[in-house]
């Protein structure tokens, strides 16, 4: 019987990083956290660090190539998928210390979500008409789903017998369920069949982009906001319309409703404020 083992004595970072991520990684995880990490370990990955071998790498070599880069938020996921690379070869024998957990941990200002006010939303939506990602843009705004979510989506997630939608999440398992398929969403769904038949698109996925396109393509529409403010109009607009919290957290796959509930009291506040702003002392009658 041959021996396939490497060599784990001269084994390179690069080598380490691919039978780590093939042998431990891929065969547990969602299609979108493969994606993920492959793009990490073949983008922001240097290519003088995948060349060392894995005993020669100093906490040196780690803190240059970190800090080569620029994005504070790239560099955390970087150094996640790093440090768990290292952990595994420490417990293995590879190395001696996992030297990636040496570093200093990265933090990063996440930016503050903002619903699309009903004015912005508009004119986003007139905006839409032109656009090729038309489709995609309203379907997050009809689902308030992540991201990640829309772009694994494939055909054969849509019932449409039972009128559901199965939405495989990212985060937790309360983000992997079911929605509902509504007559909005039917047209959306209808209207990104149409295109892809004129484009002769033969993929599974409904939206078979690259995980950037979105968020770039939001941007050139919508310029004063993110992206995953969309999910948080989607909330916005769902506490606007009464709809119970307890429905719109498992809609949107929130682990808990506090955090929906979040969005909700917001809501509640404006109301409230625009409310007592009618207050006066000497009122017309």
């Amino acid at each position: 019987m041959q021996n396939n083992r490497p060599d784990f004595k001269i084994i390179t970072f690069g080598e380490w990083l691919s039978l780590w991520f093939n042998t431990y990684k891929k065969p547990t995880l969602a299609q979108n956290s493969i994606r993920n990490i492959e793009q990490i370990i073949r983008l922001h990955t240097p290519q003088y660090l995948k060349d060392l071998k894995m005993r020669e790498i100093t906490l040196f070599d780690i803190d240059s190539a970190l800090s080569s880069i620029p994005k504070s938020r790239t560099r955390t996921y970087v150094r996640q998928v790093w440090n768990n690379a290292f952990l595994k070869a420490e417990k293995l024998g590879i190395v001696e210390k996992n030297l990636v957990s040496l570093t200093e941990s990265i933090s990063y200002k996440k930016k503050k979500s903002k619903a699309l006010t009903v004015k912005e939303q508009r004119e986003f939506l007139q905006a839409l008409e032109k656009s090729k990602y038309k489709w995609l843009m309203l379907f997050y705004l009809h689902t308030g789903v992540r991201r990640a979510e829309a772009l694994s989506l494939e055909w054969k997630d849509i019932d449409y017998e039972n009128n559901l939608i199965l939405i495989k999440g990212t985060k937790t398992d309360d983000s992997f369920r079911h929605i509902l398929l509504t007559e909005d969403i039917k047209e959306i769904l209808q209207g990104r069949k149409k295109q892809a038949k004129k484009e002769k698109e033969r993929s599974k996925r409904v939206f078979p982009y690259s995980l950037q396109t979105p968020s770039k393509a939001f941007k050139k529409l919508c310029p004063n906001h993110h992206l995953h403010d969309l999910r948080h109009t989607f909330i916005t607009r769902c506490a606007e319309c009464g709809v119970n919290v307890n429905v719109c957290q498992q809609v949107v796959g929130h682990s808990t409703a506090d955090m929906t509930l979040n969005v909700y009291m917001h809501v509640l506040d404006e109301f409230k404020r625009k409310e007592l702003e009618k207050f006066t002392l000497f009122p017309k009658f």
